[in-house]
């Protein structure tokens, strides 16, 4: 395994010659997850609020494993066509209820204590690329897989997250609109920690 500045490295020379295609995807990305929620928000009562953003969210769980593996394949220097942002309704109820449990799982883990909801989340953290790489896998045994590859690696990943904490903290004073460059970043640094331990549990 390699250390946080590793990654990170690797991640901007994987993104080199292809920020555009990688801030492009982020904003098809952003403005599909993000504006319904905070329409919803703005323009009906509360209650109806948030039932429209909860359906949204369902509804965009796939496009969330789009973005994840999108940035695996360009990694990879593989497919990176916008399209491949949705290849994930083409599999829906496999790649949703995978999305639907781990999230369920850490949001128990939150309303427990925070530090269980954590623990959660950095454990089934590989859970979307494991359904990339395996077409046949269930979303439970993707799960599992996912929690067995980070055995001993959970706190490693957990730094490598926190170590864009002053990124992030930038992105939020530009109003936001910093993350349509810092989401590549993060999420090719992401996909490179998970290559390396898929060769590590090989």
């Amino acid at each position: 395994m390699d250390n946080n500045q590793g990654y990170k490295n690797r991640a901007l020379a994987s993104l080199e010659g292809n920020w555009t295609n990688g801030i492009i995807a982020a904003i098809i990305y952003l403005l599909i997850s993000g504006c319904v929620g905070q329409g919803a928000a703005m323009f009906f009562d509360v209650a109806t609020g948030y039932g429209i953003s909860g359906f949204w969210y369902i509804l965009c769980l796939p496009l969330e494993w789009g973005i994840t593996v999108y940035f695996l394949n360009l990694i990879r220097n593989e497919d990176i066509a916008y399209e491949r942002l949705f290849d994930g309704y083409k599999d829906f109820i496999r790649i949703f209820l995978a999305g639907f449990l781990v999230s369920l799982c850490v949001v128990i883990g939150m309303f427990l204590l925070i530090i269980p909801g954590i623990i959660l989340s950095l454990m089934f953290s590989q859970t979307e690329y494991i359904l990339k790489d395996d077409k046949q896998i269930s979303a439970a045994d993707a799960m599992k897989k996912s929690a067995e590859m980070m055995k001993g690696h959970k706190m490693e990943l957990f730094w490598l997250i926190l170590s864009f904490i002053g990124w992030a903290i930038l992105c939020c004073l530009t109003l936001g609109f910093g993350f349509i460059f810092l989401l590549p970043y993060i999420n090719s640094t992401m996909a490179h920690y998970y290559e390396d331990l898929k060769a590590e549990n090989a």
